[in-house]
């Protein structure tokens, strides 16, 4: 039957030749509702941008403490600090309240973007491995052991299509990983005696080179008979949206938030960050450190997060989970080829009879039916 590089069942050896991939831990839970508040997260350091933004914020408010000091206990500002003005600060908070509300729903888009694109891509793979591994069949009925590898290696290049499309938006363009080359070793411009040749040829898209391998095995499958016209067409369609999300990824990944303004906002954050304590600490004195404090750690929190997450596929805390989709999908996989190549429905036993007739019915008791006129 199949080899032992056939069928993606077990994870790849972690004794393997093949270096690892940085990678998160990979939590696989169900989820719930959540009940209750969660009260961790009040004091969450890790995952959070109090890390990022822990020196930017204690400068700005050791600057708001030199503010006051100067204030309360010399006359440096008594002959030009404006009484109770505010101007500045109105005018710069209005700009910068529409900037940030517009980076922060910009960086967001490009974050459920990228989870939606994902949701497409195992979509896909779904339909593809179920087309494969239940459609195709030969007419005898039984597969001969090289059709059978050859079908175990298709399904091993729907994992490899998650896999490398990882990889390869994290711009690691390599393929020996220990949880891609294996399911790639048996197609030969894959394997350990031409990787090296691989290696060196510019151009190559490995998400994409899977797609081709797919598209070839249909297309022998179709000469073999294996599959109608239906099939093929259904499978076709499969490969081609894999190829579109995968262009889409591109898309999100290559086309960052512009410099500009990405800066520009950066550099309004700070001047008013900065002029803030001149047009509070006339009006509340003291109260001005932890206000600067407060404004800073909100402002600059959120324009980090936007930073984040608008690149969602790298290895930052708040980016997809996408070890973890590839490792979910590696365990449906395991499932589905865990059965029988071929289920035939007159292996069923008698089913459940949604129509059955209840016992009072039969009796010929007097049942009365009540209609809900509300419904």
């Amino acid at each position: 039957m199949a080899d032992r590089h056939a069928r993606p069942i077990t994870p790849a050896s972690t004794t393997s030749s093949y270096k690892k991939s940085r990678q998160h831990k990979v939590v696989l839970r169900k989820t719930g509702n959540q009940k209750g508040y969660a009260w961790a997260e009040l004091v969450a350091i890790s995952g959070t941008v109090i890390p990022a933004v822990a020196l930017p914020v204690l400068a700005v408010t050791l600057w708001s403490v030199l503010i006051v000091v100067l204030f309360q206990y010399t006359q440096f500002f008594a002959s030009w600090l404006p009484p109770n003005s505010t101007i500045l600060i109105t005018v710069l908070g209005v700009v910068l309240g529409l900037l940030v509300v517009f980076r922060t729903n910009t960086a967001y888009e490009r974050y459920m973007e990228g989870r939606r694109l994902w949701g497409t891509v195992f979509v896909n793979l779904r339909n593809l491995s179920r087309l494969i591994w239940i459609g195709i069949h030969a007419k005898s009925g039984h597969l001969t052991p090289k059709e059978y590898e050859e079908k175990c290696g298709a399904m091993n290049l729907l994992l490899a299509f998650a896999t490398a499309s990882k990889h390869y938006l994290r711009d690691e363009d390599d393929i020996d990983y220990e949880d891609l080359a294996p399911y790639l070793r048996h197609i030969k411009e894959f394997s350990d005696d031409h990787i090296t040749s691989f290696k060196t040829e510019e151009g190559r898209i490995i998400p994409l080179d899977v797609t081709h391998h797919l598209a070839a095995y249909v297309a022998v499958c179709k000469a073999k008979d294996y599959i109608d016209i239906n099939i093929q067409g259904l499978m076709n369609t499969a490969i081609n949206g894999l190829v579109d999300s995968f262009t889409n990824f591109e898309r999100v990944r290559n086309t960052p938030v512009p410099l500009a303004y990405s800066s520009l906002l950066k550099q309004i954050v700070m001047i008013y960050l900065v002029a803030l304590p001149f047009q509070i600490v006339g009006q509340v004195k003291w109260l001005t450190i932890p206000i600067v404090f407060l404004g800073a750690f909100c402002l600059l929190g959120i324009e980090n997060i936007g930073g984040e997450i608008e690149n969602p596929f790298g290895y930052d805390a708040n980016d997809l989970p996408m070890d973890q989709f590839c490792e979910e999908f590696r365990l449906e996989l395991t499932s589905l080829m865990a059965r029988s190549v071929k289920i035939n429905p007159n292996d069923w036993v008698e089913p459940h009879n949604i129509a059955t007739v209840p016992e009072r019915y039969r009796r010929g008791e007097n049942v009365e039916v009540v209609v809900d006129k509300q419904a």
